[in-house]
């Protein structure tokens, strides 16, 4: 069966939002009156599983614990006010999105960012203008590896998942692509997790991201 779309996840396969995400995070612990801050490097792990989990891990706490609650809405609320100061698209994302859509073929982002934050990013970085659907936990899905949202950004393209492309940087992309039974899935070496041993034969590996594009040959 041929390639008819393509899915992204966002944080560390379309766009570098570590340093976003850093500043974000260390602003709501000062606010919450925590006596330190984090490193890019202590940040880095904590990236893709959302919001609520990089809270609860930076405060190794529960999910739903009082202070990871109050850690996480303090982080959004940040995030919302400065979601793309220092993020960017990762190397040759601009000229693998332009070549997808000018092959005529449709796009989204499925993300664990905050739908507000969300919302403007792709907008700051030029991103909305690629894609037929962005979604969000927050938009009333379940997260990944749920494959909830894929199957619905597939809804919205008029494809099936057999005929999608899911590209992400993490184990929770990745499973979430199996899940959701996508034609290919691929994973971005750029980003900020090493693809999951138990999937390395399974997955397509993109050294440089425009390596997508030979899934199009």
């Amino acid at each position: 069966m041929s390639i008819k779309a393509f899915i992204f996840d966002l944080d560390g396969t379309l766009i570098d939002a570590l340093p976003d995400i850093q500043a974000n995070a260390n602003r709501a612990l000062e606010k919450l009156g925590y006596d330190f801050q984090m490193s890019l490097k202590e940040t880095q792990p904590h990236v893709g599983g959302g919001a609520q989990k990089l809270a609860s891990n930076v405060l190794g706490k529960p999910m739903d614990h009082p202070d990871t609650m109050a850690m996480y809405h303090a982080f959004a609320d940040f995030y919302e006010q400065s979601p793309a100061d220092f993020g960017c698209m990762f190397p040759g994302v601009k000229e693998t999105l332009d070549t997808i859509q000018a092959k005529g073929l449709p796009m989204c982002i499925v993300t664990a960012k905050p739908a507000k934050a969300r919302v403007k990013v792709t907008k700051a970085l030029g991103l909305d203008g690629y894609m037929t659907l962005s979604l969000s936990p927050e938009d009333g899905f379940a997260k990944k590896p749920a494959p909830d949202m894929l199957v619905e950004c597939c809804r919205a393209m008029g494809v099936e998942p057999s005929e999608t492309v899911m590209t992400g940087d993490t184990r929770f992309d990745v499973e979430a692509g199996f899940a959701a039974k996508c034609h290919t899935v691929a994973f971005a070496e750029h980003g900020y997790q090493d693809v999951p041993e138990e999937y390395a034969n399974r997955v397509v590996s993109l050294p440089n991201f425009t390596d997508l594009l030979k899934l199009l040959d």
